[in-house]
């Protein structure tokens, strides 16, 4: 579904089987003349916001509540917005806690511990790297959305 010009918006099953008829979707609304290294740092974003809404925010919530995803380019910056229906969470706190593991990551004996963070570690790399601004709001009308942009181009 279009949502205004130059931003699309669609919701999708709270389940990790959604997968493919998300990234169809994404793909299907890439931005003309977005550099291919911009894309997939947002498909990255996108896969780790989409999971993490899946697996941690609806996980609990009977039945499972759509995830709602939104993609524009505004004022130079592709924005992704992912919204879930989850308890507010303190993603600033998680970025800054595993900051240094995005320094100097521990070596393979360390592995196991850290798969749960992986996703924190890849949006730390994104914001720091790449420029990503990585936020995570509670909505005043329940539900959270978590904001990606990055570098978008001229728009």
């Amino acid at each position: 579904m279009q949502h205004g010009e130059g931003e699309a918006q669609a919701e999708f099953p709270s389940t990790l089987d959604a997968i493919g008829q998300l990234l169809e979707w994404f793909e299907q609304h890439r931005p003309g003349g977005l550099d291919d290294m911009v894309w997939i740092q947002a498909q990255t974003a996108l896969m780790e916001g989409f999971t993490n809404a899946v697996r941690h925010a609806n996980a609990l919530l009977e039945p499972p509540p759509l995830v709602e995803v939104t993609l524009a380019l505004v004022a130079g910056s592709l924005r992704i917005g992912i919204r879930d229906q989850g308890a507010p969470f303190d993603l600033e706190t998680h970025l800054q806690a595993h900051a240094a593991e995005v320094e100097e990551p521990p070596g393979l004996d360390g592995l196991p511990e850290r798969e749960a963070h992986w996703g924190v570690i890849i949006l730390s790399r994104l914001q720091r790297d790449f420029g990503w601004s990585i936020r995570y709001e509670p909505l005043a009308e329940g539900g959270n959305l978590l904001l990606l942009e990055g570098p978008g181009g001229d728009s």
